[in-house]
């Protein structure tokens, strides 16, 4: 049973996972008009500046693993949705920014 909610948890974090913003701003074509804008270059220095924090994550979800067994795992996701809901947006507004494209697609 254990090793089942394990593996649960575990597809469900990786299900989950968005693309680091980093990523997205190299993904940019520079030689779109909007690349230049106020906005965007905003946007590209937020995404420069974002941190995934990875470790601090994992740190807090092994330590609430020893007070009780598996809530670890529950923190962790919390925690990864959280970030993954930020790193979204912020792909969303470079897109929006940095592109000519009116809907600033989703992906």
């Amino acid at each position: 049973m254990r090793r089942v909610l394990l593996l649960a948890a575990a597809a469900l974090l990786a299900a989950s996972c968005a693309t680091a913003p980093k990523q997205t701003l190299a993904e940019l074509n520079r030689r779109d008009p909007e690349y230049r804008s106020r906005d965007c270059r905003q946007a590209r220095r937020e995404a420069a500046g974002f941190d995934d924090e990875r470790n601090g994550r994992m740190v807090a979800a092994m330590a609430a693993n020893l007070v009780i067994p598996l809530s670890g795992v529950a923190a962790g996701a919390v925690m990864g949705k959280v970030k993954d809901d930020r790193k979204r947006e912020l792909n969303h507004r470079l897109r929006g920014a940095c592109t000519s494209d009116p809907l600033a697609r989703r992906r």
